[in-house]
C-alpha cells in the first residue's frame, strides 16, 4: 500500500524561513558596514584637507621666520655706533679712573679734609670740597 501524505506547497519550510532571515540580517549588516565605510571615508577626506591646510600654514610661517631672520641679520650686521670711537674710549677711561672711588666711598669727589681752600675765578676764597658722606 502506498501511503498518502498531504503536502502543501504554499507553506515554506522552516529551513527556508531561517535561511531567509539570515540573508536579511546579512544584508542589513552589509548596508550598515557600507554606511560606516562612507562615514569613515568622509572623515578621512576632511582630516586630509585639514592636514594639508596646516602644512600650508607651517610652510608660510617658516618662510616668514626665515625672512624675519634675514632682515634681523642684515640690520644688526651693518650697525655703527652713533657715538664716535674716540668718545667711547674717553668715557671708558673716565669710568676706570672714577669707578674705584665710587666703590670705596660712594662719591667720586676729592675727599681730603685738609685740602686748601678753593678759589673762584675772581681769586676769592670760597671754601673747601668736603666729603660728608663718610
Amino acid at each position: 500500500m502506498v501511503a498518502i501524505t498531504a503536502t502543501n506547497s504554499t507553506t515554506p519550510s522552516l529551513k527556508l524561513a531561517l535561511s531567509q532571515a539570515r540573508l536579511d540580517q546579512a544584508r542589513k549588516e552589509a548596508d550598515q558596514a557600507d554606511a560606516n565605510a562612507k562615514t569613515l571615508r568622509i572623515q578621512a577626506d576632511q582630516a586630509q584637507q585639514e592636514s594639508e591646510h596646516q602644512q600650508s600654514n607651517v610652510q608660510s610661517l617658516t618662510n616668514q621666520a626665515s625672512q624675519a631672520q634675514a632682515i634681523y641679520s642684515a640690520s644688526t650686521a651693518n650697525t655703527s655706533s652713533a657715538v664716535p670711537v674716540a668718545t667711547q674710549e674717553f668715557l671708558v677711561r673716565l669710568y676706570n679712573a672714577t669707578s674705584q672711588k665710587f666703590a670705596d666711598s660712594g662719591n667720586a669727589l676729592k675727599s681730603t679734609p685738609n685740602a686748601p681752600s678753593v678759589l673762584n675765578t675772581q681769586g676769592q676764597t670760597t671754601g673747601r670740597i668736603l666729603n660728608i658722606s663718610v
